[in-house]
């Protein structure tokens, strides 16, 4: 019963699969053109079957003819005493026989017809122009008296005086048209079979062959798991099933990145939670382990509040991300001037590069006009300006500028953002924009409180801001001498 039900199984998936059904409508096809063919064989090889018997006969007929236009059948008025005796010539198995008017055979040569064959061929003929050639299986007896059964050609023949018909000529001959014909469809119909038995495999092993690379693709498939998404098919070939594994290769790529970087989000996001976490626990437990003066608490809570809005910016810019990357962030497009969104972050920033004893200033800022979120927009410029703020030391200068693009791109606005600060390594600079990379991954609030205190998310948001907007950042930098982000939109042109 179960090697049953494992068959029954089998049978039911090979059904239903992709190279059944592939042989399945190559064969359907293959018979159609096989019965056209063969349609097309068989009437043109039982026309010209039939056009020979008929000319045998009638050639047979007129030599017979012939004969029967001698003297004495002209001067015989077909009675039985009139009929000549003598014997026409006749092949083995021709029928002859003469009849008078009203279907009496009054001589026969050859097979004996029977009575009701004349009587028919007779009223068939009767009123018919010209001759015909009537088919027609028979049994009849030959002069040794053995009756036979077999397939005859006849023409009846009228026998005038004058204009009078007296009688009709009888002549049939055996002929093997309708076994022929019949031996022509056997042949053709088993020989059409044989061949369709032998596409439906040969297609069988063409399909299974041709869906190997899918089995392969399939079995890929199954075997990867998100904890391992290095398996590749490196199908070779230039075929579209080729295509079809290089696109899912590139596809398992393009997964094993996006894991990958989610798995160090995580890890990070973990990370960088730990430390303010930590910073908090501790504070709370010095304070909690002993009576402490009023000047120790505040301090505490000081350190706790502080802790507190670097996890809570940690959370915002994380949901911000998160609303990003799954397509929940809606941009109200707007035209806007560049420069006085540019100012409104300037304002909103002074404050806090007075604290840091840092010059903020900006150049002349002229009308640029772009097509974009305004408060997106100046996010972008603010987290640029507060990131090289954090990164400059006292004393330095962060300037802000905008302008036209340069000469081969002066459909595109300029926003430049320079400082003066200590600079980031050359080997740093490809990994800016990446979530929570930050440039000395070594230094952390919890053993240097002087490091700067940013979640490593902000230029994050910035490249997505910037690539929304069909945009582009740049970045320049010299160790010791700044940095520079520059950023260019596209300025919304009049139509």
């Amino acid at each position: 019963m179960r090697f049953l039900k494992s068959a029954w199984n089998w049978f039911g998936d090979f059904l239903h699969s992709i190279r059944f059904r592939i042989t399945l409508w190559f064969v359907f096809i293959l018979a159609i053109v096989l019965t056209i063919f063969s349609g097309f064989i068989y009437f043109n090889q039982a026309r010209d079957l039939q056009g020979d018997s008929v000319g045998n006969i009638q050639a047979k007929f007129a030599r017979l003819l012939g004969y029967f236009r001698s003297a004495a059948w002209q001067n015989s008025s077909l009675g039985l005493s009139d009929v000549p005796d003598n014997t026409p010539p006749l092949q083995q198995g021709d029928m002859l026989a003469l009849v008078d008017a009203n279907g009496q055979i009054i001589q026969s040569w050859g097979v004996t017809p029977s009575s009701k064959l004349v009587g028919d061929l007779v009223s068939a003929a009767s009123g018919q122009q010209g001759l015909n050639v009537y088919e027609q299986t028979i049994s009849a007896t030959d002069p040794n008296g053995t009756a036979a059964s077999a397939d005859y050609l006849f023409i009846v023949s009228p026998v005038l005086r004058g204009r009078m018909p007296i009688g009709a000529l009888i002549i049939g001959t055996p002929t093997s048209l309708t076994s022929e014909l019949q031996r022509l469809r056997v042949s053709l119909i088993l020989g059409s079979l044989f061949m369709l038995l032998i596409a439906f495999t040969g297609g069988l092993w063409l399909a299974d062959r041709a869906m190997r690379p899918v089995k392969t693709i399939a079995h890929a498939a199954r075997n990867i798991s998100e904890s391992d998404l290095s398996r590749r098919i490196n199908l070779r070939g230039r075929d579209e099933l080729a295509e079809l594994a290089s696109t899912f290769d590139n596809m398992l790529s393009r997964l094993q990145i996006a894991f990958d970087r989610q798995r160090r989000f995580v890890a990070d996001a973990s990370h960088e939670l730990r430390t303010p976490l930590t910073i908090t626990n501790l504070e709370i437990n010095q304070a909690l382990a002993r009576d402490r003066s009023s000047a120790d608490y505040q301090r505490a809570l000081q350190t706790i509040h502080v802790e507190n809005e670097r996890m809570t910016r940690m959370v915002n810019d994380l949901m911000t991300l998160a609303r990003m990357d799954s397509g929940q962030a809606i941009l109200q497009f707007e035209k806007m001037d560049l420069s006085d969104a540019a100012l409104e972050a300037v304002e909103r920033l002074t404050a806090l590069a007075e604290q840091q004893q840092i010059t903020l200033e900006t150049t002349e800022l002229p009308e640029l006009i772009v097509k974009g979120d305004r408060q997106y927009l100046i996010q972008m410029i603010s987290n640029l300006i507060e990131n090289a703020i954090k990164y400059s030391g006292s004393g330095q200068t962060v300037r802000v500028e905008t302008g036209p693009g340069p000469a081969d791109r002066r459909q595109f606005a300029l926003l430049r953002i320079t400082d003066t600060g200590p600079g980031i390594p050359p080997e740093h600079l490809p990994h800016l924009f990446d979530r929570f990379y930050r440039v000395d991954q070594a230094r952390t609030q919890e053993d240097d409180p002087s490091a700067p205190t940013g979640s490593g998310l902000g230029l994050s948001i910035v490249a997505w801001i910037v690539e929304a907007h069909g945009g582009k950042i740049r970045v320049e930098s010299r160790v010791n001498f700044g940095t520079t982000f520059e950023v260019t939109l596209p300025l919304a042109l009049d139509n």
